[in-house]
């Protein structure tokens, strides 16, 4: 392997902790604090809310982060060049998704600057503000691009390590390949055809499963011919 046997389960353990911070954090923003924090209209009663949920994004990133450093020692081994690709286009996705969230932020200096609202008018005033949430939409779906890039690479690393098993490893490349499509389509396309969003849930559950594989079962070290 040529790393240090407990020092490579460490990275493992890493991998499969930032893993399930960074999805489950994602999926309990969504349900619980992104719902109706866009309603500038009422703004002062969801504040808190927003405010939570730009938070909630910067430790998600940090976590991504966490988990593109901790993949790329775990796979280094298996082609050094890849997995470093690998990891610049993960660790591009944490930096996008931090200048992706301060821009949403931008909204709480436009809605609550007393400034502001001496020279604009409320409807205009909202109306800048859902021009920044627009601006960090467009800027996620590139981010979905340079996360399933750089997850695919790390995927197929792990494939040809035989580190996990096949049937996981395939859902993963299912999972990052339909991010990159989904990505692409929300970009090139007018009106990007809802069934696309629907290849990606399975995703979410792919990653639960893989942190806590990577937790529980661990990989396998054994050396591999495979290996490239």
């Amino acid at each position: 392997m040529g790393n240090n046997g407990s020092s490579f389960k460490l990275y493992v353990k890493h991998l499969g902790t930032a893993y399930l911070i960074y999805i489950i954090l994602g999926m309990f923003n969504s349900l619980l604090f992104k719902q109706g924090i866009y309603n500038f209209g009422a703004f002062d009663e969801v504040e808190i809310k927003f405010r939570l949920a730009q938070t909630i994004d910067i430790i998600m990133f940090i976590a991504v982060i966490w988990a593109s450093w901790a993949q790329y020692l775990v796979t280094k081994t298996i082609n050094k060049n890849f997995a470093l690709v690998a990891l610049l286009f993960r660790f591009g996705e944490g930096l996008l998704g931090f200048v992706a969230t301060i821009i949403t932020l931008a909204v709480i200096a436009v809605l609550k600057n007393p400034e502001f609202s001496t020279v604009f008018q409320d409807e205009q005033l909202h109306t800048l503000a859902s021009i920044f949430v627009k601006i960090s939409g467009s800027m996620w779906d590139v981010l979905l691009i340079i996360m399933g890039i750089g997850a695919t690479i790390f995927m197929y690393l792990f494939y040809v390590s035989n580190y996990v098993p096949k049937w996981l490893v395939l859902w993963g490349l299912f999972t990052y390949i339909s991010m990159v499509v989904y990505g692409f389509s929300n970009i090139v396309l007018l009106n990007s055809p809802q069934v696309l969003s629907y290849f990606m849930m399975p995703g979410a559950f792919f990653e639960i499963t893989f942190g806590l594989w990577l937790l529980i079962k661990g990989i396998d070290t054994q050396p591999d011919k495979n290996h490239v």
